[in-house]
């Protein structure tokens, strides 16, 4: 799957959550900016995951605050 096509199941699935990825609103905290609670961001990177047939490794996960962050960890 190519990166743009990524991007674009991506960007939906945040969308699904009313998170908005441009200008600087994609560096918005998860828990302080956005007000998310940890059961909805876990459900987040759980479809960011399933949407993109990828498993993240809880590691590289722990330190993400930013929708920026999860998007990186998410194309890298």
């Amino acid at each position: 799957m190519g990166k743009y096509s990524q991007l674009r199941k991506i960007t939906q699935v945040f969308s699904g959550y009313g998170i908005v990825l441009t200008g600087q609103r994609k560096h918005d905290h998860f828990l302080f900016d956005l007000q998310m609670d940890k059961i909805f961001l876990n459900g987040l990177i759980y479809e960011l995951e399933y949407a993109l047939d990828k498993e993240l490794e809880d590691h590289k996960i722990i330190g993400v605050d930013a929708p920026s962050q999860l998007i990186a960890i998410l194309l890298d």
